[in-house]
């Protein structure tokens, strides 16, 4: 296997209106136009070439048909896929982009820790995508991003300034047909990909892939079918591991499908199934990722497979000291936990620097009760299917969870838990001394006690705080014929200086008459709040609602970033006025909700105190939907 090294510019050339004569204008906004198109064609053609020195790194992909218009290239893979590609000179303002000796991509001169090159024949597992984005933290200059999880996540490349000049050439520099391959100059060598007219090995997507596997029961029988194109001779091979039991159905010349059935192991397993055609000397494959469906995530770690919480993957490997906790047993020390099903924990230690709080079945919440006073996180605190809950004895300040210490708080996330916020408690409370990095609360429930004085959710100081996530959750007011006095979100002096996103949660029986709005936060453009939903059949008091305090003086607000907030309520009579901010934000900013008295967007089955419901069909999309 050859090492490919690169290193590749780009640049945006700065635009400035000089004129206010009409014609200097359109050929201003011509211009602009122009260079908007050629830094979209800056990122794809990266992209393109990125995905064709993936089929080089393969090694295990021929081309069965192409296309020549003027200097694009359009191939067709063994597999079906299809790569444009436009080689040679661009002058532009690229990232570095390498392949370190240990074979990792190194990219914008950082070793990324992802493995670029395959092995023992498989695809090679990462296939680095860029974008050109403005970064905040530099003043708003563009910046390349990278993704390395085909655009689920993106990382700014501290050395990658998309601004700039220069006249570096593409990596790859030439490509030709040469007879029966394809020739492709690379970093000052030449490689082969062979043309084999007709060869195909495409698998047919089965039912049940999520996010790229194949997901199925174990210790049953699934199948898949494979597209080929046979001629005499040929044969047709699937690997798989021996616990992994895979067999071929028969087959005969022509173009055909393939039948592929397969028994995994009844315990929790994963692996990368490869079919392969062989013609002649040339071999064409194809591959699919399998897993066997599992509920339980202890099974799972077991096993060594990935939990990811949020942005932070969890396995046996990184994490090699999990403990396994049982009805009726502690918490003292930070590490990693799973809380067994059925089972109720005591967290007993309050001042934990690092936790992490995992449900054993993913279908049920596991409890994990605190105890004599608040918990403190100093550094990370990350909880997935857990119902988090307090003894109320001992809990003398008004806020439950104290997030700081000596360190700044690195991470705070809760993914698909139950939140059940003590009687007339603040839920959180970030110290003065220090900041928080990233905040992310995902497909939760949460509930309040009736309660008068207005309590806030998250309470945040005097501090910097980066990037706030609130997504998919659904708040609500757990006593019957109540309403919960509640900030969202509360800002002292303090600023925030990465992103904020609250979208698609749902708000039952929260309101606030103290303050009149939600979030207290001085918005800023780009930040989000949109496709949230209220319902309320209590708290009628006061005049106007606003789900935002205020924007920043001097920003741009876009409708786009807050579109689609609904309000139902079953009061006829309200008293109550919507809109999304305090004030307006700016000139032709539609900032009004309506407020609709005469329908629900609730099926039957709804309980209020239980924040349970199902959404009517034409208001799928709106509020939260939690599984």
């Amino acid at each position: 296997m050859k090492y490919y090294k690169s290193f590749i510019l780009f640049s945006l050339f700065a635009w400035t209106f000089i004129s206010c004569n009409t014609d200097d204008l359109e050929r201003d906004i011509d211009a602009l136009k122009d260079r908007v198109t050629n830094v979209e064609a800056q990122v794809q053609r990266l992209n393109d070439e990125m995905n064709m020195i993936r089929v080089l790194l393969d090694g295990n992909k021929t081309i069965t048909d192409y296309s020549i218009n003027g200097d694009t290239y359009t191939l067709t893979l063994s597999n079906g896929e299809t790569l444009t590609l436009t080689p040679g000179a661009t002058g532009g303002n690229y990232p570095s982009i390498e392949i370190g000796d240990n074979g990792n991509w190194v990219i914008g001169g950082v070793d990324t820790g992802w493995c670029a090159e395959a092995e023992d024949g498989e695809d090679a597992t990462t296939t680095p995508q860029f974008k050109i984005e403005a970064n905040a933290a530099d003043g708003g200059k563009k910046y390349w991003y990278v993704s390395y999880d085909n655009g689920a996540s993106w990382t700014v490349l501290e050395n990658g300034l998309a601004e700039g000049t220069n006249s570096n050439s593409n990596p790859i520099s030439g490509v030709t047909v040469n007879g029966d391959n394809f020739e492709i100059t690379f970093g000052g060598q030449k490689y082969l990909i062979p043309i084999v007219k007709g060869l195909e090995c495409i698998i047919n997507v089965p039912e049940g892939v999520t996010d790229g596997i194949w997901m199925l029961a174990g210790g049953g029988e699934s199948s898949f079918t494979v597209k080929v194109n046979l001629a005499e001779g040929d044969l047709v091979r699937v690997n798989a591991p021996s616990e992994w039991k895979a067999k071929l159905s028969s087959y005969t010349t022509g173009t055909t499908e393939v039948t592929v059935t397969v028994t995994p192991p009844s315990t929790p397993s994963e692996c990368i199934i490869v079919v392969e055609v062989t013609h002649g000397v040339n071999t064409a494959t194809d591959q699919i990722k399998a897993k066997t469906t599992s509920d339980s995530y202890w099974a799972e770690y077991q096993a060594g497979f990935d939990i990811k919480i949020g942005d932070v993957i969890i396995n046996k490997f990184d994490y090699p000291n999990a403990e396994l906790k049982n009805d009726g047993e502690s918490i003292t020390t930070e590490g990693l936990f799973f809380v067994a099903k059925d089972a109720t924990v005591s967290l007993s230690n309050n001042s934990l620097k690092d936790l992490i709080l995992i449900a054993e079945n993913k279908n049920e919440y596991s409890k994990v009760k605190t105890l004599s006073g608040k918990p403190a996180i100093e550094v990370k605190l990350l909880c997935k299917g857990i119902h988090l809950f307090a003894e109320t004895e001992g809990l003398t300040r008004a806020y439950w969870l104290n997030l700081g210490g000596k360190e700044a708080v690195e991470q705070v996330y809760f993914e698909r838990c139950k939140i059940e916020i003590p009687d007339g408690k603040n839920f959180s409370y970030f110290s003065g001394g220090v900041g928080i990095t990233n905040f992310v609360i995902h497909s939760c429930r949460i509930s309040m006690a009736r309660n008068t004085a207005s309590l806030n959710f998250l309470n945040l100081y005097s501090r910097a705080y980066e990037n706030i996530e609130i997504k998919n959750n659904i708040f609500y007011c757990r006593d019957e014929d109540a309403y919960c006095n509640s900030v969202l979100i509360t800002l002292g002096t303090g600023s925030i200086n990465g992103n904020v996103v609250i979208d698609n949660n749902t708000f039952i029986n929260i309101l606030n008459h103290s303050s009149n709005y939600y979030v207290t936060l001085p918005f800023k453009s780009g930040w989000s709040m949109k496709h949230n939903l209220v319902w309320y059949d209590n708290g009628e008091q006061g005049k106007t609602k606003a789900l935002i305090g205020k924007a920043v003086d001097g920003v741009t607000i876009d409708n786009k970033d807050f579109v689609n907030n609904r309000v139902f309520t079953t009061l006829a009579a309200t008293t109550l006025e919507w809109k999304i901010f305090n004030s307006i934000p700016g000139a032709g900013f539609n900032n009004s909700i309506e407020v609709a008295t005469a329908n629900t967007p609730f099926e039957d089955g709804f309980v209020d105190v239980e924040g349970k419901y199902t959404l009517k069909p034409e208001y799928q999309g709106i509020g939260a939907t939690i599984k």
